[in-house]
């Protein structure tokens, strides 16, 4: 009897160490695969260097303290779907921003058409491809190695801000220089997330709606004459939620041509 139940435990024992060892084989797959899809996306925009210029610029008063330049002609051999460059001055976001013909697409390929999980970042489907629509959307995923829009949510800190207080667009044409004026944690069924107004009233009481939700007092706030682009990624907050970070137009600089 004591053998028979001594064996039972063994079984047990066995069954129960081949699962863990599953459990183990299958976390440590998944773990690869990510690690795999990670490196991926990081050897794909290792390549942005190619396509882009910083100089010093000889004055140091200019509004642009640096000359940053994005050859665009290069870019769009590459993938005509690119219409702008997003960047951060103190703050390493600095990527080309696409636009698709829907919102799929570009979650799960990079700027260059690599299926890779890490995508692009890229402006809503429905916005213009130009940032002349009243607010245009653009959305880069969280990558928890703290790539793409990922560091999005430092903006929860109020110092961060201080720190970083605007972004530029870059396009063929001009440069699009954004104040900050409000950052947040929305959830996905508030009117945060329209893109599209009625009239310039329903567009002002929007703007009013999202400067109310932020954070904190940046201390500005954007007129209804004023275009403006929301920068969108997940948070850790929840499913439902994601972090808003609502720029206004303030400056458009007129690329230099030969």
């Amino acid at each position: 009897m004591e053998k028979m139940q001594k064996g039972k435990k063994d079984i047990k024992s066995t069954i129960v160490l081949v699962i863990a060892l599953f459990v183990f084989i299958y976390a440590l797959v998944r773990l690869c695969l990510i690690f795999w899809e990670y490196t991926k996306g990081q050897k794909s925009y290792d390549r942005l260097e190619e396509f882009t210029n910083t100089v010093e610029a000889e004055d140091s008063s200019d509004v642009v303290p640096e000359d940053f330049s994005v050859d665009f002609e290069a870019l769009k051999k590459i993938n005509p779907d690119i219409v702008g460059w997003i960047r951060f001055e103190n703050m390493d976001i600095s990527y080309p921003v696409v636009h698709g013909t829907d919102n799929e697409y570009y979650l799960t390929h990079t700027f260059d058409k690599q299926e890779i999980k890490c995508g692009s970042i890229f402006v809503e489907a429905e916005n213009a491809a130009d940032f002349s629509d009243d607010n245009t959307f653009i959305y880069g995923h969280n990558m928890k190695d703290k790539s793409m829009f990922a560091k999005l949510n430092q903006f929860k800190d109020e110092q961060i801000y201080r720190e970083n207080p605007e972004f530029l667009i870059y396009t063929e044409d001009a440069v699009y220089r954004y104040n900050i004026f409000s950052c947040y944690v929305a959830d996905v069924s508030w009117d945060s997330f329209t893109y599209q107004f009625g009239s310039e009233e329903s567009y002002g009481e929007w703007l009013q709606n999202v400067k109310e939700k932020s954070n904190y007092d940046t201390g500005i706030t954007p007129t209804q004459e004023q275009k403006t682009v929301t920068l969108m990624t997940c948070t850790p907050d929840g499913e439902n939620y994601r972090f808003l970070v609502h720029g206004t137009l303030v400056e458009v600089i007129e690329r230099k041509t030969e």
